[in-house]
């Protein structure tokens, strides 16, 4: 197989990612990787040092598609939030337009762990294992999912300044994640069911909060 740099480093990720999706981060072994790649053991440790870095890649890959899910999906949920005020369905208030725009990105991310279980496990256990917590391109990737946040907390009047939001949503992202990851298990309706309940919960408490009278 004869492919460009780049071409082969992209493959080398659509095959962590392939093994990622069907076997978890154990999956993950150079050898494999390279076969399913067409190319030779080696050019894995040439192009990425080792496997660490090589699933660090992948992981970024999938931060990208959740930002661009993310991203996408604000905008088809501010088209229903219009249509749901302008039909009168929907009092055209700050706390409803917070509620439905974090409910909207929350039911989102849910979708997005359903739909990429394993990978999505994959990440988390390589998180938690791995010293990824002050590298330049992680952290960029989860900024950029969590100023998705920020744009949605920049008409409320408690954050000011864009390093104030990120801040407030890094939290409200923790939050999320928190009852996705210890409530999206075993069957996946009822699964999904108790989630979105729980994030309901929050996302409702957190929209009053915001807006509640001072004094």
């Amino acid at each position: 197989m004869t492919l460009e740099h780049g071409a082969v480093r992209d493959a080398l990720i659509k095959s962590t990612l392939a093994l990622m999706e069907k076997g978890g981060l154990d999956a993950v072994k150079a050898r494999v990787v390279a076969e399913q790649a067409g190319v030779s053991v080696g050019t894995v440790y040439n192009l990425f040092g080792n496997v660490d870095q090589l699933v660090l890649a992948a992981n970024l890959k999938i931060y990208e598609e959740l930002g661009t899910l993310g991203a996408e999906r604000m905008t088809a949920i501010e088209a229903d939030l219009q249509k749901r005020i302008k039909a009168g369905k929907l009092a055209d208030t700050p706390r409803n337009r917070l509620y439905v725009r974090l409910r909207g990105l929350a039911e989102t991310y849910v979708g997005f762990v359903s739909g990429n279980a394993n990978r999505w496990s994959a990440l988390l256990a390589f998180n938690r294992t791995r010293a990824v917590s002050d590298n330049e391109d992680n952290l960029r990737h989860l900024n950029a999912l969590i100023d998705i946040l920020g744009e949605v907390l920049r008409d409320t009047p408690k954050w000011k300044t864009a390093t104030e939001r990120r801040q407030a949503g890094r939290a409200l992202w923790s939050a999320v994640h928190g009852i996705v990851v210890t409530n999206f298990f075993g069957d996946e309706a009822p699964a999904r069911q108790r989630t979105l309940l729980l994030l309901d919960l929050l996302l409702a408490t957190f929209a009053d909060g915001v807006f509640a009278s001072k004094g």
